[in-house]
């Protein structure tokens, strides 16, 4: 066959070649994206199952802990711990006692820690400089409370002064009070024992009642300092 015989493809046939030439590529960058994505994905389930192993929590308790963290409980403890998160959000009485159980096992795990690194530093001093004096490192004050939570019986007697002395203050306090028959009851409650109105209607003191969840017995006084509630001396 010579030159001028030479066939070449029909120029429609060429543009549909490469309208499919594009096609597929513009298939394979889309196609990356679910990939990149996926990955994102996993990278985040992961993290989360690791902060929950930490934690020794199952994947549907960090969740849980996530979604809480996210509403109030995020605003009024902001970096609080999730058992103590999940413990005072409890929906029933053998999950609180779960997580009050984990708690304590956390907390007596950190405290061993500590004091046996205590003994470890104490005796590489007594190794590495005998007979020199060591001079206890003076304990930080404690931050100032963020709030106070006050729980009393209805049947209490002389806890007005306590309600007045803490709610006459700057920081924010909860009223919890055990036996109430009713919110009527409650609020009759609030108004003998010195709560305020206005301090109620503009949220600096709070008047509540306890179902059971507050720990230990009444009256008693509990102050949070650092996401951490502990009873005040």
């Amino acid at each position: 066959m010579n030159a001028g015989a030479q066939r070449f493809p029909p120029a429609r046939a060429a543009a549909r070649g490469l309208a499919l030439a594009l096609a597929g590529f513009a298939a394979g960058a889309h196609g990356a994206e679910p990939a990149e994505s996926t990955r994102a994905e996993a990278s985040v389930i992961e993290s989360r199952r690791a902060a929950a192993a930490v934690w020794r929590l199952s994947a549907q308790d960090w969740a849980r802990y996530e979604t809480l963290m996210r509403g109030r409980r995020g605003v009024w403890t902001p970096g609080a711990d999730p058992l103590l998160v999940l413990g005072a959000h409890a929906r029933s009485e053998s999950e609180r006692r779960r997580f009050a159980e984990a708690f304590v096992r956390a907390e007596h795990e950190r405290v061993e820690g500590e004091l046996a690194f205590e003994r470890a530093v104490q005796a590489a001093w007594a190794r590495l400089f005998p007979g020199e004096l060591r001079l206890a490192a003076q304990s930080p004050a404690k931050p100032p409370p963020e709030r106070y939570a006050l729980v009393f019986d209805r049947d209490c007697e002389d806890c007005g002064a306590t309600v007045r002395r803490y709610a006459g203050g700057a920081v924010a306090v909860d009223v919890y009070v055990r036996g109430a028959a009713d919110d009527a009851a409650l609020r009759l409650w609030a108004w003998s024992h010195g709560v305020r109105a206005a301090d109620v209607r503009t949220g600096r003191v709070t008047v509540n009642h306890d179902d059971g969840s507050v720990p230990g017995p009444a009256p008693a006084v509990w102050a949070r300092r650092s996401g951490r509630w502990a009873p005040v001396e």
